[in-house]
């Protein structure tokens, strides 16, 4: 019993160590990331920019979609 004990509480202190070391380092990583989008997305005042689709492809499919026929009432 005593033994298990012992490998209880080493177990728990080196994943208390390894936990902390994955946390740091993922930290980071968001940080670093919102750095670069920040750098990206700042741009001067009025400037303006034109993002387009170089593949041509449309955005929607001729099958997404209902189509529902109808006629103009007049009052």
């Amino acid at each position: 019993m005593l033994k298990f004990l012992l490998i209880f509480f080493i177990v728990i202190y080196v994943l208390g160590y390894v936990g902390k070391w994955f946390f740091a380092n993922w930290i980071k990583k968001m940080t670093n990331n919102q750095t670069n989008q920040n750098e990206y997305n700042n741009k001067k005042e009025g400037e303006v920019t034109i993002d387009i689709n170089q593949s041509g492809a449309k955005k929607f499919h001729k099958t997404d979609g209902d189509y529902i026929d109808y006629e103009e009432v007049e009052d």
